[in-house]
């Protein structure tokens, strides 16, 4: 029996991603033009983490010359995902390009520059987005990474701080808060803030890493104390603790 697209359709709205993929699949054999079908088939390969996958599908649309700036927008998400961050930007100047003031494609732009250490152009993209809507929280997140990297620190915890005012279960605006600290060698700081990201995600890896990194450096705690940090990283698959161990904790 065919696959229909009515089918496939259904799965998809019930957030039956795998099975609404392997649907599309099939109206997709016998139809191979159905770019509906192809654009929902890339969405639900999102939702499964087959990246690449997503992002042949959003090719196809796009050379078609169909749905055009969806199938960008979605496109340069999938080469996010994937660390192409050159990719993001060579779609998303593109669609700037006719659509200037598209704030999603601003903020991937943004977020793609803050990977690439293009701190300025990072923080001119993420304030228009900030500006349209001030209550976003990844944007704010974002651009105080690249206020940090930049060595703006009092604008980077400007931005986590209003993070976290908005939505105070986010761990990374604790983790980031924690590593802008640290750089300042504001130890006490530092640890206060990723034992914060540690309440609310007990297996972030990266924190406890650097908070081993911050006890190291701190004189109110000892090697042993920032040893055992290193190995509970070690353990999640952290390979910047495995490093500090072989190079610190002998024992």
């Amino acid at each position: 029996m065919e696959a229909t697209q009515e089918e496939a359709d259904m799965l998809f709205s019930e957030a039956k991603y795998e099975a609404a993929e392997a649907k599309y699949s099939s109206v997709i054999k016998y139809e191979p033009d159905n770019h509906f079908a192809i654009f929902n088939r890339g969405l639900s390969r999102m939702e499964i983490e087959d990246y690449e996958g997503a992002y042949n599908d959003f090719t196809l649309l796009i050379k078609a010359k169909q749905n055009i700036r969806k199938a960008m927008i979605a496109r340069a998400k999938c080469s996010f995902e994937l660390q192409n961050y050159k990719g993001v930007l060579v779609d998303m100047n593109a669609l700037l390009a006719g659509d200037e003031n598209n704030m999603e494609a601003l903020e991937l732009r943004g977020n793609a520059y803050v990977k690439l250490f293009e701190n300025n152009k990072a923080v001119d993209d993420l304030d228009k987005v900030i500006r349209a809507n001030p209550n976003n929280v990844q944007a704010l997140v974002n651009r105080g990474a690249a206020y940090a990297r930049g060595r703006a620190i009092p604008l980077a915890v400007n931005d986590f701080d209003r993070a976290i005012k908005i939505n105070p279960n986010l761990p990374v605006a604790y983790f980031n808060k924690g590593v802008v600290f640290f750089m300042s060698e504001y130890w006490d700081g530092a640890i206060e803030n990723y034992n914060k990201a540690l309440e609310l995600d007990p297996e972030y890896a990266d924190a406890i890493t650097r908070r081993g990194m911050a006890k190291q450096n701190s004189p109110k705690y000892n090697l042993s104390d920032a040893c055992s940090d290193f190995k509970k990283a070690e353990r999640l698959g952290d390979e910047l603790a495995a490093e500090y161990i072989k190079e610190f904790c002998k024992n």
